[in-house]
């Protein structure tokens, strides 16, 4: 097992794009080259180029610490280890790996809620219930497939889901970095709710019903009265 890769979570991607969406939309709708935030009788002074700089290196440092702490999983030429729960998963154990997204409908204090598509590694094995990884990376997908060639995946399809996902964030902050808000106009901002709608909604229904489908009906979405109710094993 010398030849391994190891994965983290990738949860503070969504947290990212939380903390850079407000400081783009300041950025974004500023009109002066000072910006004032008062916070209870202070008043911080903060030039309008200094947003950019504060988004950039809020998102290296993200990168830099969250790619290399607290492990997951590692995938090697033998087969999966899931660290969490001390288990190795041997490629003949395994009859498919998939990519998806599950809902998930979390607490974010009191009676708030928050929803988040789970980016989800389904390991399907022969005798056992399946495994879900949640917070993963689409590139462990790409890994099984290399270290097993025969496994069975839905690389295409969760390819096709993640580079939409991709470009659609990637818009956002494009138009808010070079465009700024005042010339975007309300036929375009309609068919970004609307896309948005299909990659928070449609997509991670179509994945899970069509895995469901072929190996069995083991997931299911989160919902305002149960979180994880797909019949499997948690990590």
């Amino acid at each position: 097992m010398k030849s391994k890769i190891k994965f983290h979570s990738i949860f503070y991607r969504y947290i990212l794009f939380i903390v850079l969406l407000p400081i783009m939309l300041l950025y974004s709708i500023s009109n002066t080259t000072v910006i004032d935030i008062t916070f209870f009788d202070y008043t911080l002074t903060i030039n309008e180029e200094w947003l950019k700089y504060i988004a950039i290196a809020i998102s290296i440092i993200s990168v830099g610490i969250f790619s290399f702490v607290n492990w997951k999983f590692y995938i090697c030429k033998e087969g999966i280890y899931l660290r969490k729960i001390d288990l190795f998963v041997p490629w003949n154990d395994i009859v498919a790996v998939s990519h998806i997204w599950i809902n998930e409908c979390g607490r974010a204090g009191g009676a708030n809620r928050f929803y988040y598509n789970r980016k989800t590694l389904v390991i399907y094995r022969e005798k056992y219930k399946p495994i879900c990884i949640y917070n993963s990376s689409l590139f462990a997908l790409y890994l099984a497939k290399l270290y097993n060639s025969e496994i069975k995946t839905n690389i295409i399809s969760s390819t096709v889901a993640t580079t939409f996902n991709l470009i659609l964030n990637g818009l956002v902050f494009y138009v808010l970095w070079f465009k700024h808000l005042s010339n975007i106009k309300f036929d375009i901002f309609t068919v970004w709710v609307v896309m948005y709608a299909i990659k928070s909604l449609i997509l991670p229904l179509l994945m899970v019903k069509c895995q469901n489908k072929l190996y069995g009906t083991y997931l299911s979405h989160d919902t305002v009265y149960k979180r994880n109710p797909s019949n499997v094993i948690h990590i």
